[in-house]
């Protein structure tokens, strides 16, 4: 018997993938005045549809994604291709959208919660 549905465990891994996406933004940040660092992204549409598609159950989602070098970033005389204020905002959108999810899924836990609760009575 499954106790998480497939849309729990869809936001789990959505929100795996994101959290695998915060780092990597924020070695991007780290790395902003590093010579020849290229910053790097995750293809997050592609990972989440291969998530779904696998069944992935939780703690799996991010584990098989590997960054790749933003090809849209601009590359200094440096080599780096760092712009700071769109990795911020990047961080940011990021941030809210981790937020939204762990709102969402904590109300499908509360929900779960009081069905249990209730089958006690």
């Amino acid at each position: 018997m499954r106790i998480f549905s497939p849309v729990i465990q869809g936001l789990g891994s959505a929100l795996e993938l994101y959290q695998a996406r915060h780092r990597v933004l924020a070695e991007n940040v780290a790395n902003a005045e590093t010579p020849g660092y290229r910053a790097r992204d995750l293809e997050f549409g592609t990972a989440l549809a291969s998530a779904f598609e696998r069944g992935t159950t939780s703690g799996r989602a991010a584990a098989d994604v590997e960054p790749i070098v933003d090809a849209r970033s601009v590359v200094k005389i440096d080599g780096n291709s760092v712009d700071l204020d769109t990795e911020m905002a990047r961080l940011s959108e990021n941030t809210m959208k981790i937020v939204a999810l762990t709102r969402i899924l904590t109300r499908k836990y509360e929900g779960l919660k009081a069905a249990i609760e209730g089958s006690r009575r």
